[in-house]
């Protein structure tokens, strides 16, 4: 097991992945055409295990059927004196209605890879592909993560990491594509990248009756409607105003008929925010909101918590070797400095709490201004697939070279 990574080597690597550019595309359509949803990709991942097998990989699945991970381990390795690396890919898809009118579109009615899954596998999978190739000529194991759910709440990724699929790893890297950003250009960003997402449901109780005669009820729905005016309201006076966080009601539902007051009316919602210690006082805020209300009119109220991913806080060593990778393989013009952090939840961020780990955005605009994630109309320029692997590989290789004093220091 040789410890130098010379620019041979890593030309080489290059050079498998430009030379399966097709292949990359081929596997991206099909896994397009056959998307599975959260805890069902089982399809999926048979797929990438058959093929992670065929190249030497040493594969292990959940018992449940969906996601895994495999290492790629060359002779000679120690875990006390060599790295691991892990990148890694989700691979579930979203219960959309896919709209476009291209030969791989989802044969699965009302399923669609809308987020752009069907292209991380591929990527991370041309990866695979290169490491393969160098097996015995590498200075550390490389882990591929094939993660499931990450659409749900809280994520596949508490799963994954539960059945050790960050155990003995010193960095795990990933990527999202982004169909705002040109393709040939990465978006990088140190620190804060995506926001923690939790879900509320709050339900109040009143006391139904005619609706000619609410002063013999508890409105349920009055009271709601002055809760809701509350919560959007709630963060400019208890949250600092600089970090950012965003509150969103997504349903209300009560009552049957127009003329009857009801007895209970449910509102579900989001809240997201970059902070720690805002997302720990989330709960306690909303009793205080939510109780002083209802008190005041009688009515009474639950509220339910359910916890998502955490924020993602990028590694600032990693995330400037996002950087120094992207310029070499694309130029300074290739790299975009994301000025603000998404308020989207990502469940990488549950593999970042346990080892340093970082994102990178990849351009993959199809047009101008081009379709959003989780559009029905959603997809991807294929040509962001090589880039994305190539920046994948040489990210890990680099880390690879830098052994374990510089990377276990951090852990």
């Amino acid at each position: 097991m040789n410890a130098p990574i010379s620019e041979g080597l890593i030309q080489r690597a290059d050079q498998t992945i430009q030379n399966h550019r097709d292949d990359l595309i081929t596997l991206r359509r099909h896994f397009h055409r056959h998307p599975e949803l959260s805890h069902q990709e089982f399809e999926t991942t048979r797929e990438m295990s058959r093929r992670l097998i065929e190249l030497g990989y040493e594969v292990w699945v959940r018992d449940e059927g969906t996601g895994l991970f495999a290492d790629l381990t060359p002779d000679g390795f120690d875990p006390e004196i060599h790295p691991t690396v892990a990148i890694r890919s989700d691979i579930d898809a979203l219960p959309i209605e896919e709209l476009n009118d291209v030969p791989y579109r989802s044969s699965n009615d009302g399923v669609m890879h809308a987020c752009g899954h069907d292209a991380h596998m591929a990527m991370v999978y041309g990866s695979g592909l290169s490491f393969a190739a160098l097996q015995d000529e590498l200075p550390g194991r490389i882990r591929l993560i094939y993660q499931h759910a990450e659409e749900t709440v809280p994520g596949g990724a508490n799963d994954m990491v539960a059945f050790g699929a960050v155990d003995g790893v010193d960095a795990v890297l990933g990527l999202h594509v982004d169909p705002e950003l040109p393709v040939g250009k990465i978006g990088v960003r140190d620190g804060a990248f995506t926001a923690s997402f939790d879900l509320f449901t709050i339900t109040i109780g009143g006391k139904g009756g005619h609706g000619a005669r609410p002063h013999q009820c508890v409105d349920p729905i009055f009271v709601a409607t002055q809760v809701a005016n509350a919560l959007y309201q709630f963060k400019g006076r208890n949250f600092d105003a600089r970090i950012p966080s965003v509150l969103s009601l997504g349903t209300i539902h009560g009552g049957t008929v127009s003329n009857v007051i009801p007895e209970k009316v449910k509102i579900t919602g989001s809240i997201r925010t970059i902070d720690p210690d805002q997302r720990s006082s989330l709960e306690d805020h909303l009793n205080r909101i939510i109780g002083g209300i209802c008190m005041a009119h009688k009515a009474t109220f639950e509220l339910k918590m359910e916890a998502g991913a955490p924020a993602i806080y990028n590694d600032e060593i990693l995330t400037d070797l996002f950087r120094e990778v992207g310029a070499d393989l694309l130029g300074d013009d290739g790299l975009y400095e994301i000025p603000l952090p998404s308020m989207g939840g990502e469940d990488f961020s549950f593999y970042c709490e346990r080892v340093p780990g970082a994102m990178f955005r990849l351009g993959a605009a199809t047009r101008a201004p081009g379709y959003f994630l989780h559009s029905p109309h959603f997809d991807i320029d294929e040509r962001a697939l090589t880039i994305g692997a190539r920046v994948l590989t040489h990210s890990a290789l680099r880390l690879l070279k830098r052994g374990v004093d510089e990377l276990r220091s951090r852990h």
